[in-house]
């Protein structure tokens, strides 16, 4: 066979085994021909192959975001932008959704994301009575960057049947101003919200074609996908890939903002399970939310806050809920997953766990746990003896970091998303972003992982960083085997799948300081060049 296309004069980065360096590497039929020396990879040239001169930059296997909602930033894509870097006040929130209201006919949704209060002037959320002043004649819903509160007005209250009397959910909270519901929802409250606020088909399928291109440009050709509008959005994924719209490869986690378990248990009568579809589009594990947020906060942790000594964080589920659906699935073949942040939910996921790898042993269950961002050695050892997956957001360091020590003290907030003692305990930790929580930016979460220096500079648990080399590996290989698709990509090796990417710089070269400042020039799925950045 020989090659369609030739990559050479630069370090081919393998992430093979042995972690080679090689100096070329040829394609053919949307697959990896051989990787070796320039002299060995020309020999497998005809007339017709194609030759790409890296000039001294890396080429590296596809980057593998393990944990990223795609329908949900690609929703976000045409909402209201309210993040930080967008925004400093509630003033300049309430601007944006006027302009949005002036160019939305009256009654239709408003739906805005990001806004992180603590960054804002006011120091506090924004509230009903601010969005009905924005926005009197529509719904309107912001979502807080972390995905579990959001600011909502009067009559997206209305819509989703929240009345002045009504109390929360269990595992939910409203914020109440002088004994009024504020507009402010937290966890299962702001689920009611999700439900109320779901986007049109039509809307998800554009929203997911719009995503793709975002997530090839920046060097991403895989995504586990972690949910967020439910067979909704399956069926928009599989619609854009029909349609020729998606451009990376996903792993499709079965998961809803909105009525998750009716979700999961309609999933479990079908009779399929992890690993139906094929290397596009593939289900992945059901999970389940048992949680909060690391940035909120409202994650569930052992001992209380030490920003607010009352608080403990909020558990979404009983146990004996989560034991049943973690036991009634893996008995049926799926892979399991939980969003567990603090150290009491991981406690718990892993318990459930333990319980039902008990009662039906399976060798190779590849379970994981999203996030598991507080651990203790004790939680990390019951990890690796069941061979658990830890997906953790080394890039939640740069923007929350600073949260994470006034919020849990300098212990606990230090070692959030321990990799160094993940890898030293012998797990297989897969790397991602959680965005739109966060950026998907890949290199400025490779560069996290390395130096673990959050945006103001101070360093977040420094005896938690991790090589170049070990952090490549977390976005490329071990996202691979997360997924049970090691033997496919991953790596540059023979047979596997040609998911490429050509780096700005030469990454093995960079200083640790500046591979943030590194970008995709070219990203390569199925042989096919999808994204090539222009020439400055």
């Amino acid at each position: 066979m020989k090659a369609e296309t030739i990559f050479f004069g630069g370090p081919v980065v393998t992430v093979d085994r042995n972690d080679r360096v090689c100096g070329a590497a040829a394609v053919a039929n949307g697959v990896i021909l051989a990787a070796g020396t320039e002299e060995e990879i020309r020999r497998l040239a005809d007339d017709n192959t194609e030759f790409i001169d890296l000039k001294g930059r890396s080429l590296i296997p596809g980057i593998i975001d393990s944990h990223e909602h795609t329908a949900v930033r690609g929703m976000n894509a045409a909402g209201v932008d309210c993040r930080p870097e967008a925004v400093r006040s509630i003033a300049d929130i309430k601007e944006r959704v006027r302009e949005a209201a002036a160019r939305t006919p009256k009654g239709e949704w408003i739906r805005g994301w990001g806004y992180n209060d603590t960054m804002l002037a006011e120091g506090r959320h924004p509230n009903r009575w601010d969005l009905d002043e924005a926005a009197p004649d529509h719904p309107v819903s912001l979502t807080r960057v972390c995905v579990h509160i959001s600011a909502n007005n009067s009559k997206a209250l209305e819509a989703a049947g929240i009345r002045e009397d009504a109390e929360p959910p269990e595992g939910g909270a409203f914020e109440r101003k002088d004994g009024k519901i504020s507009g402010v929802l937290f966890e299962n409250a702001h689920m009611l919200m999700q439900k109320a606020a779901i986007p049109s088909q039509d809307e998800m399928v554009e929203a997911m074609a719009v995503v793709s291109e975002m997530l090839v440009s920046e060097g991403i050709t895989t995504v586990h996908d972690s949910g967020g509008y439910g067979p909704g959005q399956l069926a928009a994924m599989q619609a854009a890939r029909e349609q020729g719209r998606l451009r990376m490869r996903l792993y499709a986690m079965i998961f809803s903002f909105v009525d998750n378990l009716n979700f999961i248990n309609d999933m479990l009568k079908a009779g399929i399970h992890t690993g139906f579809g094929d290397d596009w589009l593939r289900l992945g594990p059901m999970k389940i939310m048992i949680d909060g947020s690391s940035s909120g906060p409202t994650a569930a942790t052992r001992e209380p806050y030490t920003s607010n000594p009352d608080s403990s964080g909020i558990m979404s589920m009983k146990q004996e809920e989560i034991e049943d659906i973690v036991l009634r699935a893996h008995k049926a073949g799926w892979q399991l997953t939980c969003h567990a942040v603090g150290d009491r939910a991981v406690e718990t996921i892993i318990g459930a766990y333990e319980k039902a790898l008990r009662a039906y042993p399976r060798e190779d269950h590849r379970h994981r746990v999203e996030h598991c961002a507080m651990t203790d050695d004790g939680l990390l050892k019951r990890a690796a003896d069941l061979r658990i997956v830890p997906v953790p957001q080394p890039v939640f360091l740069y923007e929350f970091g600073d949260g994470y020590l006034r919020n849990y003290g300098e212990k606990r907030g230090g070692r959030m998303f321990p990799c160094r003692s993940e890898l030293d305990f012998g797990l297989i930790p897969a790397g991602s972003s959680d965005c739109p929580i966060t950026w998907s930016n890949p290199f400025l979460n490779l560069y996290m992982a390395v130096n673990r220096k959050s945006q103001t500079g101070q360093t977040i648990g420094g005896e938690e960083r991790i090589t170049i080399r070990e952090a490549l590996r977390m976005f490329t290989i071990n996202g691979a085997y997360a997924s049970f698709e090691e033997d496919k990509k991953g790596s540059i090796e023979p047979g596997k799948l040609a998911d490429l990417v050509v780096l700005s710089r030469d990454l093995y070269h960079t200083p640790d300081e500046e591979i943030r400042d590194i970008k995709a020039d070219l990203t390569m799925v199925g042989g096919k060049i999808v994204f090539q950045r222009d020439e400055d």
